[in-house]
């Protein structure tokens, strides 16, 4: 279970004292916790999952706008986090792989327009459940809808 290599990963980070690591996983189970609090329910894979692929986001933003405040020391160290944070993520999938995926749910679902992108978007995330970053897939139906 996922929980269970976050928590053990906490557990070798503290061990070795990789106070970066440590930080980076501590955040990641206080998002999950709070979830789990708000809701009084033990979350499932899927929306652990679903927590670090949105704090991952948050790093690649924050990263962007540190680069543009030309800010290069915490870029490198919301980069750090963010390489600790993908570690928890299942295997990116390749945008070749993202395509394939896109025309077979536009084909499968029959899409024709702008105004399928919707129903589009949904089938394609319940799909790739965290394995593609949802800004390529929603690029990737753009081209293919028109």
């Amino acid at each position: 279970m996922i929980i269970d290599k976050i928590k053990d990963t906490l557990k070798i980070a503290m061990k070795e004292s990789k106070k970066d690591k440590v930080l980076a996983i501590r955040n990641i189970l206080e998002k999950i916790k709070k979830i789990e609090v708000d809701n009084q329910k033990e979350l499932d894979e899927n929306e652990i999952i679903k927590i670090i692929n949105k704090y991952a986001k948050q790093l690649r933003e924050s990263i962007a706008q540190f680069k543009a405040g030309n800010r290069l020391d915490l870029v490198e160290k919301e980069d750090k986090e963010l390489k600790i944070v993908e570690e928890f993520l299942p295997q990116q999938l390749s945008k070749e792989k993202i395509n394939q995926i896109v025309q077979d749910v536009i084909k499968e679902l029959n899409a024709k327009n702008m105004s399928d992108m919707g129903m589009v978007m949904k089938k394609i995330m319940d799909i790739t459940k965290g394995a593609a970053d949802g800004k390529l897939i929603s690029e990737a139906v753009r081209g293919y809808l028109k």
